[in-house]
């Protein structure tokens, strides 16, 4: 089929109008227009004409209408060997389709007719031919770049389009690999294991259903299993556990264990009364201990006051003659002090009579130091008067607040008290507890006192010990007897006290007494400042400022005739007699001290040697009697001695002879556990007989092993289903594997036609130059120049592009094998081609249009001159 003329009625920009386009030749025409022209109106209003029914309203139909709306008609001239025809269609309004004779105008089909002679002329392959030899504006490679929905469904069509013409072809393919029957074998086999496994290869449907079946089968088996193997293992242990009752039930191990505990029970009661005799042995090895030093003691004593009394006789005579002398000493003193106070008060007299007479005759040259004096001193009488009335205020507020820190801490210690008082509550009372391991029993207060149990006692327990004695146990006298009534004390003291500081609570009284605390610093430092103002005190600040006032105003002073100067002299010509005579009466009085000081110590130390002699002879005794006493003394410490080595050599007797308690008790305890433990072990071992009895009979109704023995069965069918499935999926797996080793093998051959008709036009672009291509796409996948392959998608657009062309021409050249004659349409391509390679494309084209038609549009005037080819016949009219 080729294009001889096309003509747009009513199509986008062209509304209202109609443009033809005719002169179309059998090689290369083009159609080298500006922008805006119209040329993709006509590259999509053909593809429209014989791939859109006449009957459609879709997007692709809807883009050729224009905003004036109308109908929509497109016509083509083809001639085909048949002839030429005339195919039109129009849409939208008036739709319809039709194919005549150019000649003749006689109509051969029409509608539904002329949609099937359409078919007929371009294949019934989806979008035929012309969805690899039609190339859109902007469409670079050979397939979509989108990866939208519609542009996976676009590349799977056109791959599945450029398979079939490979296999159509490629005959020696078919009868090496089946050719298309290989392709729909591998089809067929990829769904069966599509059914079988996922994309990676794991179990799904039936296969994963079986393995699934035989993994729960398997486990409930296994379940089974452990349930039957539990059941042997309860069997087994009820036959231990049973031969060890009779074991421990044999009448001989019973006597053995009861003689072996009373073999124990005797030799421990045995130690025990040993061990008693030697305690009370080592009580009398005390006692004497204790008479023999009392009567050391004794001796020692009487040694001691018969010296003491002749000590205390001497220092007696002593102390009387010492007090004797300090005495006379002190008599002479006090006269030489009279003689100097009087030499004292003479010399003290003349002085104080030229002092008041100099202090005269200087008043009159301070008066008016007085008198700013006297002022001043009214100042700081004000100001102390105001710090004076501050602290009395605050020590009001300090003697109203009874919170002071000694009450607070008799309330805080009365506080711990009650609360060390509850804790006390808690305490249990004393208590004893006896464990006995013989017949015999302590009794308390007349009663045996139980076996094993804790009996409670107040203060004090006598405990009576058959062959022993009584044994007194007291809690401690420092135990308080009944803590309840303390407490009740001890909450009496703490209110006493938190009334004593006004407050109702331990928090209010700290409360209060850090009031209190504040109020004090306040006082304190209003008395601060007082001192500070008035350091002798307020009332001596008041004199002073009334002295200051009365010396302001000069008084009369009685007439002198001395000048101060001869006053002055006089005063220094007295002052060294004065202070003689009262150097001599400050020594007169020392000394004076001194001897009734010596005097009183020597009376004190007289009066304590009589206390010392008189007790010294008390506690000597008669004289007269005192070697008698000192001898008999003696002879008691020998018989003391005596008593204590006897004590001492039958202790060491009966601690020689003593067996072992320690291994006793522990011998006794051991036969007690002995005992206890086969008890308590023959008692376990019963429970265990019934629970595993419980256990075998429960097990044994549920009929575990035939349930088992099922499953087994079950286990096993469904085991060989899934290894039939999986031998299966096997076999398809490696079918697969092999039908596609044989194809990939003969994948040069599957390319052969189409690499023989690309070859030549590719070393046109590129000498040497050599196109692989990928076996699953049918897609050029890699370039070879010389020894370097180069990914398709790692070349420059202009290249790709440049190759996607090429590509197109010798699929074209495969149709052209076929007997499928179709023109190449090519709309603005070659637009990332260099100067120097699109004169080489253009050599590739006219070299593959000396026998195939190629429409080519661009709006590259210039470029497209040396392309060569014939220019069509353009027009637009305005009618419709």
């Amino acid at each position: 089929m080729k294009l001889r003329a096309l003509s747009l009625t009513n199509v986008r920009k062209f509304a209202g109008k109609t443009a033809s386009l005719s002169g179309i030749g059998d090689g290369i025409t083009v159609v080298s227009e500006a922008n805006e022209f119209g040329k993709s109106t006509f590259f999509d209003a053909l593809h429209a004409l014989f791939f859109e029914r006449f009957g459609a309203t879709g997007k692709p139909v809807k883009a050729l209408q224009p905003r004036s709306g109308g109908s929509v008609r497109v016509a083509v001239e083809v001639q085909t060997g048949a002839g030429r025809f005339v195919i039109e269609k129009r849409w939208l309004a008036q739709k319809g389709a039709s194919v005549r004779e150019a000649e003749s105008g006689r109509l051969i089909a029409s509608d539904g007719e002329a949609e099937a002679w359409i078919a007929g002329l371009i294949g019934d392959d989806r979008d035929g031919p012309a969805g690899l030899l039609w190339v859109r504006q902007g469409l670079v490679g050979l397939e979509p770049p989108g990866s939208s929905a519609a542009d996976k469904a676009e590349k799977a069509r056109l791959a599945e389009t450029r398979r079939d013409l490979l296999s159509s072809v490629a005959g020696e393919i078919d009868a090496m690999t089946g050719g298309q029957r290989m392709d729909r074998v591998l089809r067929r086999c990829r769904e069966e294991l599509d059914a079988l496994t996922t994309p990676t290869g794991r179990p799904s449907g039936a296969w994963k259903a079986a393995q699934d079946e035989v993994k729960d089968l398997g486990q409930a088996h296994d379940a089974l299993a452990a349930q039957c193997a539990a059941l042997g293992d309860a069997l087994r242990e009820r036959g231990e556990v049973m031969g060890e009752i009779a074991r421990l039930d044999a009448p001989g191990a019973r006597a053995r264990r009861e003689r072996d505990l009373a073999a124990a029970r005797q030799e421990a009661r045995l130690a025990e009364d040993h061990a008693a005799k030697v305690g009370r042995a080592e009580q009398a090895l005390k006692i004497a201990v204790l008479e023999h030093g009392e009567t050391g003691r004794e001796r020692d004593a009487l040694a001691e006051a018969a010296r003491a009394r002749t000590e205390a006789e001497h220092a007696r005579r002593d102390a009387a003659e010492q007090a004797a002398g300090t005495a006379c000493a002190a008599t002479q003193a006090e006269r030489e002090r009279d003689l100097a106070r009087a030499a004292h008060e003479e010399a003290r007299g003349a002085l104080r009579a030229l002092q008041d007479a100099l202090g005269g005759a200087h008043r009159r040259e301070t008066a008016e130091r007085d008198a700013a004096r006297a002022r001043d001193l009214a100042d700081r009488l004000k100001a102390a008067e105001g710090h004076r009335a501050e602290a009395e205020k605050a020590a009001a507020l300090v003697q109203a607040n009874p919170a002071t820190p000694a009450r607070l801490a008799a309330a805080e210690a009365a506080d711990g008290e009650v609360e060390r008082l509850r804790a006390a509550l808690a305490a249990r009372r004393p208590s004893l507890r006896i464990d006995y391991c013989g017949d015999l029993r302590v009794a308390l207060g007349g009663r045996d006192l139980p076996h094993g149990r804790d009996v409670p006692f107040d203060e004090r327990a006598s405990l009576e010990l058959p062959g022993i004695g009584c044994l007194q146990i007291s809690a401690g006298t420092g135990r308080a007897a009944d803590p309840a009534a303390d407490l009740d004390a001890a909450t009496a003291r703490l209110a006493a006290a938190l009334s004593a500081c006004g407050a109702e609570t331990i928090e209010t009284a700290r409360q209060s007494a850090e009031a209190r605390t504040a109020d004090a610093a306040r006082e304190r430092l209003a008395a601060g400042r007082l001192d500070a103002v008035a350091p002798d005190g307020l009332e001596a600040l008041r004199r002073a400022a009334a002295e200051a006032a009365r010396a302001a105003t000069p008084a009369a002073e009685p007439p002198d005739s001395r000048s101060a100067a001869q006053i002055e002299a006089e005063l220094d010509a007295a002052a060294a007699p004065a202070a003689a005579a009262r150097a001599a009466f400050e020594t007169a009085e020392r000394d004076l001290a001194r001897a009734r000081e010596n005097s009183a110590a020597a009376a004190a130390t007289l009066a304590a040697a009589e206390r010392a002699c008189a007790g010294a002879l008390t506690a000597a005794g008669p004289s007269e009697t005192m070697e008698a006493r000192q001898r008999e003394a003696a002879e008691r410490e020998r018989s003391a001695a005596q008593t204590r080595a006897k004590c001492q050599a039958d202790l060491d007797e009966l601690i020689a002879a003593a067996p072992d308690l320690l291994s006793a008790r522990a011998n006794l305890t051991r036969a007690e556990a002995a005992a206890k433990a086969a008890e308590k072990r023959r008692n376990q071992l019963g429970e265990r007989r019934s629970a595993l009895s419980a256990e075998i009979g429960a097990q044994a109704s549920q009929g575990v092993e035939e349930q088992r023995d099922e499953l087994a069965g079950r286990l096993a069918a469904a085991s060989e289903r899934e290894a039939r499935l999986a031998g299966e999926v096997a076999a398809l797996t490696r079918l697969r594997q092999v039908l596609d080793e044989a194809r990939s093998a003969a994948r040069d051959a599957y390319f052969g036609p189409v690499q023989e008709e690309l070859t030549p036009l590719l070393n046109i672009l590129h000498a040497d130059a050599a196109l692989s291509f990928d076996s699953d796409s049918m897609l050029p996948r890699t370039l070879s120049r010389g020894p370097e392959e180069e990914g398709l998608e790692t070349l420059s657009g202009g290249t790709q592009e440049q190759i996607a062309i090429l590509t197109r021409l010798a699929f074209a050249r495969l149709f052209a094998r076929q007997g499928r004659q179709m023109p190449i349409i090519l709309d603005d391509a070659l637009v990332y081609s260099d100067d120097s390679r699109i004169v080489k494309m253009f050599t590739a084209l006219n070299r593959a249009a000396m026998d195939q038609q190629i429409i080519v549009f661009s709006c590259r005037q210039l470029a497209f001159e040396s392309l060569g080819g014939q220019r069509p016949d353009i027009s637009v009219t305005g009618a419709l």
